[in-house]
């Protein structure tokens, strides 16, 4: 089969040839004459897969590297790559409007015949991850109805995915409505030494230990802020200056135990928070929970660590978002198309 490069596309004028390409595969765009116009990702995806022949106007053969020009190096490094693994996996990729690369159609769909599945980001594994843009992006790919789905590629040419979808959490914990009690601080903790079993076994506050009941700073500030526990707000106070980001930490803290979660350290994944949502004895915790700004930047390889350890654990990682809305949360899931 033989396509020709004129300008930025190739055409297969083969009339047989161009049916069975868009028939058996949706590829290109059929135009008058019964003749089918290939972009250059789909014109090298055949090439690549010993279906096709680039020839020029003249009939001559033209070499891979002169179709690579015809594409920004930057934009070919990160799109191809995924382009070529979703085609090799059976779905039928279509050009998108920004911000994403391309429209992905389930498999044994197509255009007008199927509604798209996801929208498909792509990055390179060396750019930056800058929060606000995801969630820009998010927003607008699910106004549309559809879902968001970012692929990296690394520098070895691999694609990694990852699925990106804002949750409403909700807990199964009622707030505590016990009688109010007195604390002690004792370094990041909070000591309570009686009447303090139904604060911990329906709220499931702290932890037990010969000394009574103790709860972690943010425990502490959460029910002091409430005046359920009365402590020393000197030493309290002297705390808030030791703790890195602590408006941030504390506020998300605040949010999740307002929607029944039940927040406890995530230092052994990494993160600041793991979550349940029902009682800790029963059930593993959901998730694992890193506070974040919405101007929120890292490294994309930052991003994929804490997934990996999320998904190593059976947990779904989530960054809880502070704005001046208050907090939201976005799911950032490993995903194998």
């Amino acid at each position: 089969m033989v396509g020709i490069l004129k300008d930025k596309k190739i055409v297969v004028e083969d009339k047989k040839e161009a049916s069975r390409l868009y028939n058996k595969g949706f590829f290109g765009h059929p135009q008058s004459g019964n003749i089918l116009e290939l972009n250059i990702y789909e014109g090298l995806y055949l090439l690549d897969s010993d279906r096709l022949e680039i020839m020029d106007e003249e009939g001559r053969p033209v070499e891979r590297e002169k179709i690579l020009e015809k594409v920004p190096k930057k934009r070919f490094m990160k799109e191809y790559p995924a382009y070529k693994d979703m085609r090799s996996r059976g779905y039928v990729l279509k050009e998108a409007s920004d911000p994403a690369s391309f429209r992905v159609f389930p498999r044994g769909g197509g255009p007008g015949q199927t509604p798209t599945k996801y929208w498909l980001c792509t990055h390179r594994e060396k750019e930056i991850f800058y929060l606000k843009n995801i969630l820009a992006a998010d927003k607008k790919i699910s106004n549309l109805g559809k879902i968001t789905m970012m692929a990296l590629v690394d520098e070895e040419g691999d694609v990694t995915y990852y699925r990106f979808s804002t949750i409403d959490l909700k807990g199964r914990v009622n707030k505590y409505r016990g009688k109010k009690l007195k604390g002690h601080i004792y370094g990041d903790n909070c000591i309570i030494k009686r009447d303090y079993e139904e604060l911990h076994d329906k709220n499931f506050y702290g932890f037990k230990d010969r000394q009574g009941l103790k709860l972690s700073f943010y425990e502490t500030l959460y029910l002091t802020d409430r005046s359920i526990l009365e402590v020393d707000t000197n030493a309290l106070e002297e705390l808030h200056s030791e703790k890195e980001d602590f408006e941030l930490m504390n506020k998300v803290y605040r949010d999740l135990r307002e929607r029944g979660m039940i927040p406890k350290t995530g230092f052994k994944y990494g993160a600041q928070f793991r979550a349940y949502a029902g009682n800790p004895d029963d059930i593993h915790a959901e998730y694992i929970v890193q506070p974040v700004k919405k101007d929120h930047v890292c490294r994309w390889y930052e991003v994929s660590r804490a997934v990996r350890v999320a998904h190593s654990v059976r947990k779904d990682f989530i960054f809880g978002i502070q704005d001046d809305d208050g907090v939201s949360y976005l799911k950032i899931k490993r995903e194998t198309p």
